[in-house]
């Protein structure tokens, strides 16, 4: 095609008449890759500021969960008592207790305080 196939007045005509719709053109092609990232975001989200801390247990009520895990090699539920920058509460630790290392309580990966115990509980098996 060369310059002299284009009508210099429909060229003009398109330059000043024509809006740009910005964005707008863009949000139909949301692929989704996208969507479900969203969505899981938003569900994680949820769960995040659901989550809550049961009844505080004492020091006594503490250890005798923990025994009972060691002696019996079960897994637990930890709540850590340690609240977020946000005041949300930390996510909960779950695993078999490997051990002790000084003050802190190993499960997994995780050291955990004694003091930082907010409540411990054994997780119940699927059957």
């Amino acid at each position: 095609m060369t310059n002299s196939e284009f009508d210099s007045r429909l060229v003009q005509k398109f330059l000043t008449e024509y809006q740009d719709r910005g964005m707008l053109k863009w949000q139909g092609f949301y692929l989704s890759d996208h969507t479900s990232k969203l969505n899981q975001l938003h569900k994680h989200d949820h769960e995040v500021r659901q989550r809550q801390h049961s009844e505080q247990m004492a020091a006594k009520e503490i250890v005798e969960v923990i025994d009972e895990a060691v002696t019996k090699n079960l897994e637990v539920i930890i709540e850590p008592a340690i609240i977020d920058k946000d005041f949300l509460v930390t996510p909960f630790i779950q695993g078999k207790i490997a051990g002790y290392y000084q003050d802190n309580l190993v499960i997994g990966t995780h050291l955990i305080k004694f003091n930082e115990i907010y409540a411990i509980k054994i997780k119940k098996s699927k059957i």
